[in-house]
């Protein structure tokens, strides 16, 4: 019911247990270990990561379209770059630190004003993400002021070891190996205590587990780093939420909201707390406004719309809640797979027998 969000990239490796290699045909390799993988992009080695890549990898060049796409940038290869951000940019819509790399491939080509264009589409994607913003005043600002432009050098984000190490927890999530996520989204603690998204990010893991005393621990330690996350704060108003604890989720979910007006998920979250209270015109007004800034996320305007069919129906509005369940499968078909209403959505058993009803 609750909807937990989170913003992260993969760079999805295919390999096997951390000290292990993979084993292509006869071919058993150093080269395919993650470890030296991973060590020869930390040295700025980016013409053999590729090398590695296509000789070990080449049909998981969609999967891999992140890492090569750094690769290339790092080489000034910005074309290419900018294929694989765009590939990237399919299965992660509006990913603020993509499009900021394709606002540096734009810059190394001297066409500055998609530079300008791609940081602003950044920043607005995340008005926390201090890095686009430095980036687009920096070229902003130089270019006015007639200096020379080559002086300027846009940051690269997501190329440090935590980041990475993080990318590498959230394969093996999708993987389905939660033993390995969660060492690898450890291990990028232990490269940088500081380093927030991965304690949000292992918070997730366990809330997904229906650990919330755990997820909460680690969105506390998260807190005592940066409060002022709209993540941070809406991931805790969903473990407050399934901890009962409606005040302090509400709470939450508002200082989000409070932080990113136009973050759509905690105003749906809100909608369905306020459904669970039966304060049903407050309820009606979140999924309403969570729809209103959604600009693209078609899941979740997809649960917003089955939010508000079992709003109207509790109130007897049969035929309009049967309008709203029809619109909602059709933006998104699981809504009609239990399974991924109870994993996914973590419905409780009474919305299920609403929704089901309609």
């Amino acid at each position: 019911m609750i909807k937990k969000y989170i913003v992260f990239l993969l760079l999805p490796l295919v390999f096997l247990s951390p000290n292990s290699s993979l084993v292509f045909g006869e071919d058993i390799s150093y080269e395919n270990d993650i470890d030296y993988l991973l060590t020869k992009y930390f040295l700025g080695e980016h013409e053999e990561v590729i090398r590695l890549l296509n000789k070990y990898f080449i049909t998981n060049q969609q999967e891999l379209s992140y890492l090569y796409g750094l690769c290339y940038l790092h080489l000034n290869m910005n074309t290419a770059a900018r294929d694989y951000f765009l590939i990237t940019l399919k299965e992660h819509e509006n990913n603020y630190e993509v499009l900021n790399n394709i606002g540096v491939s734009y810059y190394q080509d001297r066409d500055y004003a998609n530079a300008l264009k791609y940081f602003h589409l950044s920043f607005i994607s995340n008005t926390d993400y201090l890095i686009a913003r430095e980036n687009y005043n920096t070229v902003y600002e130089k270019l006015i002021s007639g200096r020379e432009i080559d002086s300027i050098q846009p940051i690269i984000p997501f190329t440090e070891k935590p980041s990475i190490y993080n990318s590498l927890g959230w394969f093996y999530y999708y993987c389905g190996d939660h033993h390995n996520a969660v060492y690898y989204l450890k291990k990028s603690i232990e490269e940088d205590e500081k380093y927030q998204f991965s304690y949000i990010s292992l918070a997730y893991l366990y809330d997904e587990g229906n650990n919330f005393t755990t997820a909460l621990y680690y969105l506390t330690e998260a807190e005592k780093i940066d409060q002022n996350n709209p993540d941070l704060q809406n991931n805790l108003g969903v473990v407050y939420y399934h901890l009962k604890d409606f005040e302090k989720s509400e709470n939450a979910f508002k200082k989000a909201i409070d932080l990113n007006y136009m973050f759509a998920e905690p105003y749906n979250n809100l909608g369905f707390l306020y459904l669970e209270q039966n304060k049903n015109a407050l309820s009606e007004e979140y999924f309403l406004k969570s729809n209103e800034v959604n600009l693209n996320n078609q899941s979740l305007r997809a649960e917003s719309f089955a939010g508000l069919s079992i709003l109207l129906k509790l109130e007897g509005n049969n035929e309009s809640a049967r309008s709203y369940k029809d619109l909602s499968v059709s933006l998104d078909y699981r809504m009609n797979d239990i399974q991924y209403i109870v994993n996914k959505l973590q419905w409780n058993k009474a919305l299920i027998a609403v929704w089901e009803s309609i």
